[in-house]
């Protein structure tokens, strides 16, 4: 009966000792193709960063966005950038990487959802206006 109960211990020490898998990047980096598709999708960048990011931008450029660095009274701030680069095909990716202030729970965590959610809301954006 003391073998039984010493596994089981184990089993659930086991358990809660186990560390929870690394968030990725899963969700493709936004290609825009055409004028007015890179345009939309430019714009929807830009929106996400300031508005669903809540990130203060610093400099809009044509093929970049930068934002300030984040508070560092706030654990959950992040900063940022958005490049728009140039592939071989003539189309265009549009970038996003994200830093948190403290790199500790709960913003670290949340650098890679972040890139999640702005790759799947500016890709969103785009579609439907790549002819």
């Amino acid at each position: 009966m003391k073998e039984i109960i010493l596994a089981t211990v184990a089993l659930l020490l086991t358990g809660c000792l186990a560390a929870p898998p690394e968030p990725v990047v899963s969700i493709p980096t936004p290609v825009c193709k055409g004028e007015k598709q890179c345009d939309v999708m430019w714009s929807a960048a830009q929106d996400w960063v300031s508005r669903v990011g809540r990130m203060q931008v610093a400099h809009i450029m044509p093929d970049s966005i930068v934002t300030f660095p984040g508070v560092a009274t706030d654990r959950t701030t992040m900063s940022g950038t958005v490049v728009k680069r140039p592939l071989a095909d003539g189309s265009y990716e549009l970038l996003a990487t994200f830093a948190c202030v403290d790199r500790q729970l709960p913003c670290a965590k949340l650098e890679h959802s972040g890139v999640n959610l702005f790759n799947t809301m500016v890709t969103a954006a785009g579609e439907g206006l790549d002819h």
